[in-house]
Parts: C-alpha cells; sequence; structure tokens
C-alpha cells in the first residue's frame, strides 16, 4: 500500500516537470484545433488535470506526449459534442460567401501566418486535427492514429483532403479569413 502511494506521488512529481515542459505545445495544438484562444487555454487546463489524476496509469514517460495529445483529443471532441457552436460545414457550399479584398502587399505580407492558421482554421474537424498533429507536431500516421483512435488509412485519407483544401483555400481569391471583417477599406474612408 504505501509502496503504491510512493510511486503515484513519484509520478505525479514527475508528470507535473513534463505538464510544465509541453504547456505551449499543448496550447498551440490546442489553438490550431480550436480556433479560439480561451477554449484552448481551458483544454490545455483539462488535459494537465485529466492527466493528473491518471498519474497512476503513467508507466513511462517515453511517449508522454502523445498520451497528453491523446487526452486533448478525447476532452476537444467531448466539447464539441456538447457545444452546439462546433458544427462541421463542407467550404464549398459557402464558397460564394468568401472573398477576399485589396490589401497593400506589406499588410499581406505581415498576415501571412494569420491567413493560413485562419484557413486551417476553416476545416472540418477532423481534418484539421490531422494536419495539425503530422504537419505541425511531426506525428506518424502510425502515432496519430493512435491518438485519434481511428485507422491509419483514414489518418491519410483526412490529411490528403485537408491539405487539398487548405490548398484550394489559401490560392483562392475568394478565401476571406475571419478575421478580416475588422480591416478598414481606406479607399471608402478617405472618399468622405
Amino acid at each position: 500500500m504505501i509502496g503504491s502511494w510512493v510511486k503515484l506521488k513519484t509520478n505525479q512529481v514527475k508528470l507535473n516537470a513534463v505538464l510544465e515542459s509541453n504547456y505551449a505545445n499543448l496550447y498551440r495544438i490546442a489553438y490550431a484545433w480550436s480556433q479560439d484562444e480561451s477554449l484552448a487555454q481551458d483544454l490545455v487546463q483539462d488535459t494537465m488535470l485529466k492527466s493528473l489524476q491518471k498519474a497512476d496509469q503513467v508507466e513511462s514517460f517515453e511517449n508522454i506526449d502523445r498520451w497528453l495529445c491523446k487526452i486533448m483529443h478525447n476532452m476537444f471532441y467531448d466539447n464539441c459534442r456538447k457545444s452546439a457552436r462546433w458544427q462541421q460545414v463542407n467550404v464549398d457550399e459557402y464558397e460564394e460567401q468568401l472573398r477576399t479584398e485589396s490589401i497593400e502587399t506589406l499588410y499581406i505580407q505581415k498576415q501571412d501566418v494569420r491567413n493560413i492558421h485562419a484557413a486551417i482554421g476553416s476545416l472540418p474537424i477532423d481534418q484539421r486535427e490531422v494536419m495539425v498533429l503530422v504537419d505541425l507536431q511531426g506525428y506518424s500516421y502510425q502515432e496519430v492514429a493512435e491518438i485519434s483512435e481511428v485507422p491509419v488509412g483514414t489518418v491519410m485519407s483526412r490529411l490528403s483532403r485537408g491539405r487539398a483544401k487548405l490548398k484550394k483555400l489559401i490560392t483562392s481569391e475568394k478565401f476571406i479569413p475571419h478575421y478580416a471583417n475588422n480591416v478598414v477599406d481606406l479607399k471608402k474612408s478617405n472618399s468622405k
């Protein structure tokens, strides 16, 4: 009994250190999935709490980052199921609503990262999740399959479809990121 308590306390101390070192990475993943700062922070917090509650299940710290991603994946999808505001939409159906306004070249260069992030955010959640884990985090297809609890073929299919949609969005002249609605048209405001 005392031996298991000592092991649990040792695991919790090690896990605290691991969580601290993985916070930024978990936040990047959560933000890329959720596209919302406060939701990403909540998701990381909940992931950390859940992992501390499951500290007794940790046998090795070798692949702890994947274990944390799996916990976060499950919590993210639980949150999506509970929240009515998360709905998967087909971007092709709303193509006529997407548009581009001309903006100075310097401004466009500064916004490239935000545009790509917004384009990723407009992908269906399952494709976004796989793209973030494979392309941004460097996980293998097998690792992503384990995290997402889907077959490797499904991971490859989602990744392929997500990349194709992302390329189409980024190269489309009709794509306007969700934050661009706050941009002031200088031509209109100067003509008054």
